[in-house]
């Protein structure tokens, strides 16, 4: 399950990663990591049957917590196949497919949003939290 972590002020300079790790036992998988002054966004995968243990750890710890159930989306009927995502897509998440249409691994993505910049019509969105 990927999660998506926001850190305020009062805690982003803790390290409640670590912590969560030592606490529930579970190795989280960084996927993507941003810190903007005083605020912070990391994404995390959390293996699934362990999602809740480390959830409650981390909103203990004052985290706010979204799962990405839906990390990404592509309005098919609409997409000229380009590919300017394809380019830009740091994880391999977006690819050509055998018959030239751009495909997205749903569950490979990290919700950088480079995908989004890209695209000349503006067809590939993130979801809002």
């Amino acid at each position: 399950m990927k999660l998506l972590l926001r850190f305020n002020s009062e805690i982003i300079k803790k390290p409640i990663i670590a912590e969560a790790v030592l606490e529930t036992g579970v190795k989280l998988e960084i996927e993507r990591a941003r810190v903007e002054g005083p605020q912070g966004e990391i994404v995390v995968n959390v293996p699934d049957d362990s999602c809740r243990e480390v959830v409650n750890v981390l909103k203990r710890k004052k985290v706010e917590v979204t799962r990405l159930d839906v990390p990404i989306t592509k309005d098919e009927e609409n997409c000229i196949h380009c590919g300017a995502c394809v380019s830009v897509c740091p994880v391999g998440a977006i690819r050509y497919e055998y018959d030239w249409r751009v495909r997205m691994d749903e569950k490979l993505c990290v919700q950088c949003g480079n995908c989004v910049n890209a695209c000349p019509v503006r067809v590939i969105k993130l979801p809002e939290y």
